[in-house]
């Protein structure tokens, strides 16, 4: 497991800009998490229902009848959440408001090795 979090820890740093990954499942526990330093775990202490609400917003925009919801980004005054659904898990993605939303997008590619790993761990 600790390979794995080295693993997310090194991916964090591929984009400036972005802050905080999360891995949780569809329940919004937190499978694996990495800060890019202390004040941004402190300002990512995201509840579960935050993550978790994934779902209730695909679910809105799927009666758009435009096909299945795969990803959820949000501005805020400060920063930004992408949130990827990836099969069993959820991608959390908080960065700066500036952090290019396009590279970002892109570490799904770079994170599937992880998320196969912490499959075959959480779902044997």
């Amino acid at each position: 497991m600790e390979d794995l979090r080295r693993y997310l820890y090194q991916t964090l740093t591929k984009v400036e800009g972005l802050n905080s990954i999360l891995i949780s499942d569809h329940d919004g526990v937190i499978v694996l998490k990495a800060h890019a330093n202390k004040s941004s775990e402190q300002n990512s202490n995201y509840k579960h229902s935050f993550l978790s609400e994934f779902n209730s917003a695909s679910e809105q925009a799927g009666k758009l009848e435009l096909g299945k919801n795969k990803t959820v980004i949000c501005f805020y005054t400060n920063n930004q959440v992408v949130q990827l659904n990836c099969s069993r898990f959820l991608i959390t993605f908080v960065a700066s408001e500036k952090a290019n939303t396009g590279n970002i997008l892109g570490l799904e590619k770079v994170l599937e090795p992880l998320l196969k790993d912490l499959q075959a761990i959480q779902f044997p």
